[in-house]
């Protein structure tokens, strides 16, 4: 940087008496500058520093051409993926660590929390991806540890399941930094990333992807004794302005009553309680379930009912929706 060297040269290195040796450039700060030194010392560092500036130009170009490419740059993949023995830029599933991780999409449908899923993998004595990249040899460093061993926790778990990089897709270039000389990094804009579809063998289908993040996006959130959801956790929602119904259990002569009432009631009182009886919502969506599994079973006789509509109708109706 030809600031600080000009800083160091002409400055900190007089003041503290060290003697400044360049072989390749033939200068001796002890024998003192000449009018020429005066001039090509501060130019040298102005030449040099556009060259630093120039190689990382072009570093950073080959690497944006080897990610659209759909090649991997990064030196540590995504737990569950190592890179192929044949190509380093290449993506293979590694059979230990993947298992695991489609365990983990498995226990998320099944009803299980982020935190259930960590206190699980733990009582299994299954590596945390931190501690199997360490057992593997690698120099993998982090700063979310805590403890002497790393174990899983609900972060790492969420992380897992909602990474895309397991159903194929190769998602790159997500932090960069302003220049060559500021070091820090920032988030770049979502539209910015290099996102790959189908780049590499997908550990998880793109339906039980979709699924989960559906669930991740719902409270889902367990007492301490729990380690399922209840049926409607995060699905129930008021009718009149759209709030999460929030579960209530009530006990009357030691018998315990479970109901659901609206959030913004007991919140802000904009909203009416709604309160209605968790036995009777979950028989009324029963009730919808197997009207709707019903309907299905008999799409054809509906296919076949739609296609007797008389066209005079099916006009009208367009007329109507043009109106």
């Amino acid at each position: 940087e030809y600031i600080d060297s000009g800083k160091y040269i002409e400055r900190l290195f007089p003041a503290l008496g060290v003697r400044f040796i360049a072989i390749n450039d033939n200068y001796d700060s002890l024998k003192g500058k000449n009018q020429a030194d005066e001039i090509i010392i501060p130019f040298k560092n102005l030449i040099n520093d556009a060259y630093c500036r120039d190689i990382s130009i072009k570093i950073r170009s080959n690497l944006e051409i080897k990610r659209k490419k759909g090649e991997c740059v990064t030196p540590f993949v995504a737990f569950g993926y190592r890179k192929t023995k044949t190509d380093k830029h290449k993506l293979e599933i590694d059979p230990s660590a993947g298992s695991v991780v489609q365990d983990i999409f498995k226990m998320k449908l099944q009803g299980m929390s982020q935190d259930a899923i960590a206190n699980r993998l733990n009582e299994l004595g299954i590596l945390s991806p931190f501690e199997y990249k360490i057992s593997n040899g690698s120099r993998y460093e982090t700063g979310f540890r805590q403890k002497e061993q790393a174990l899983w926790s609900s972060v790492t778990v969420r992380r897992i399941l909602e990474n895309e990089v397991y159903i194929g897709n190769l998602v790159q270039g997500k932090r960069t930094t302003p220049n060559h000389k500021v070091k820090q990094t920032y988030v770049k804009p979502e539209d910015d990333w290099i996102r790959i579809e189908k780049n590499h063998e997908p550990l998880v289908s793109d339906r039980d992807f979709e699924i989960v993040q559906r669930l991740l996006g719902m409270d889902t959130r367990t007492s301490p004794d729990q380690k399922q959801v209840y049926l409607l956790s995060g699905i129930a929602v008021c009718a009149d302005c759209g709030a999460p119904m929030t579960r209530k259990v009530s006990t009357v002569a030691g018998k315990k009553y479970a109901y659901y009432l609206c959030s913004a009631n007991k919140e802000t009182k904009r909203c009416s309680s709604h309160r209605i009886p968790e036995k009777d919502l979950e028989d009324a969506v029963l009730v919808m379930l197997k009207q709707h599994i019903q309907n299905i079973l008999h799409l054809k006789r509906v296919l076949e009912f739609v296609g007797t509509v008389p066209f005079q109708e099916i006009n009208m109706k367009k007329l109507q929706d043009r109106l």
